[in-house]
């Protein structure tokens, strides 16, 4: 399993120079933070839902995870992206609380307000590689195949990015809006340059043996042989040595496994079957 990778945007980087000429760094920086905790609320979900985020790319709406095709469920694709703009607005209405109880904390934190929603609304748009897009993408793949609802995506990113270019040019001759500019690339290089692999990637490959160097005890998880094997990603990473105990339904141990064949059950079993008929399915005995 590799290291998590940080990378930023090109146009993060001209986003960030722009905010410098005009004067706005503080604004920059605030929307640099609103960005890293829209990521954040990517990575805890993923995390708990049994996935690794590969790369992190920061943006200038957000950031971007990216990995490989899984064996996961479209509603968990759907989980994951919605989860950055739901921790964006949970932040914003926690400003907004706050202003009541001390209002002298609004001019230090009504720029992260106004941030925290509009990358909340912009990421919900519905083309990559907003979460809008990848929410779109999952509900379209439960009704028709993959790859033409990865077209039909990628047409409606393409189709905004065109609009809003045209939206620019308009702006020249009224009041000159960079920022419209700037998000009419951002979705255009979004949806020319885009994988149709899934963004996220499993989290368990093996055991990290660099972490038992030093000792790790072994710890015992207890489960029903009609656990899902997906509930045991919250129990195990790889750098747990865990035993697992399968009870059959009236409470008698039906089989306990090594933390070898723990780590085999959850890195080949299919996370929505259960634990007991993939112990049968992959031979795991005692």
């Amino acid at each position: 399993m590799g290291k998590l990778k940080f990378t930023v945007h090109p146009l993060f980087i001209l986003f960030g120079i722009y905010f410098a000429v005009i004067g706005k760094v503080f604004s920059f920086l605030t929307y640099t933070l609103v960005a890293v905790i829209h990521e954040l609320g990517h990575s805890l979900v993923a995390e708990a839902l049994g996935y690794k985020l590969q790369k992190i790319t920061l943006m200038p709406y957000g950031a971007l995870v990216s990995g490989e095709q899984s064996l996961f469920s479209f509603s968990d694709e759907i989980k994951i992206a919605f989860a950055g703009p739901i921790v964006n607005l949970a932040t914003a209405v926690l400003f907004v609380a706050l202003w009541w109880l001390k209002p002298e904390i609004y001019p230090y934190t009504d720029t992260a307000v106004f941030a925290s929603l509009s990358i909340a609304t912009i990421n919900l748009l519905p083309c990559y590689p907003l979460d809008g897009g990848r929410i779109l993408l999952a509900v379209l793949s439960t009704v028709i195949e993959r790859k033409k609802a990865f077209k039909i995506v990628k047409a409606s990113g393409i189709t905004l990015s065109v609009a809003l270019i045209i939206l620019f040019v308009y702006s020249i001759f009224v009041s000159v809006n960079p920022s419209i500019l700037f998000f009419a690339l951002f979705v255009l290089f979004g949806n020319v340059f885009v994988s149709t692999k899934c963004d996220y990637i499993r989290l368990f490959s093996g055991l990290d043996m660099r972490a038992v160097e030093k000792g790790r005890a072994i710890k015992k998880v207890a489960v029903s042989e009609t656990t899902k094997v997906k509930t045991l990603y919250k129990f195990i990473d790889s750098s747990t040595l865990t035993e697992l105990v399968v009870l059959s339904t009236d409470g008698k141990t039906k089989n306990a496994l090594s933390f070898d064949k723990t780590f085999t059950l959850v890195s080949l079993g299919k996370p929505y079957l259960t634990v007991g008929d993939e112990v049968r399915r992959l031979r795991l005995t005692l």
